[in-house]
């Protein structure tokens, strides 16, 4: 549709095609990403939080037991 010469911008094909995917699929899949998302920034945040407060802890850990094991 023209107005005195003016088109409006038209839609990505990308917006097209998704427009056509049907309500109760777009909600599945919004709910998958937010799935997939959140498991993997808790993942990341879980992998980067031990890993500097468990490195300490590992070597203390391994030296008590040698001394345990020197010991007896």
């Amino acid at each position: 549709m023209k107005i005195m010469g003016w088109r409006p911008p038209q839609r990505p094909k990308w917006v097209k095609e998704i427009m056509k995917t049907p309500g109760y699929i777009k909600v599945q899949l919004l709910l998958l990403i937010i799935l997939a998302t959140s498991s993997v920034t808790s993942t990341v945040l879980q992998i980067t939080k031990t890993e500097g407060s468990t490195s300490g802890v590992s070597i203390s850990g391994s030296l008590e037991l040698r001394e345990v094991r020197n010991v007896k």
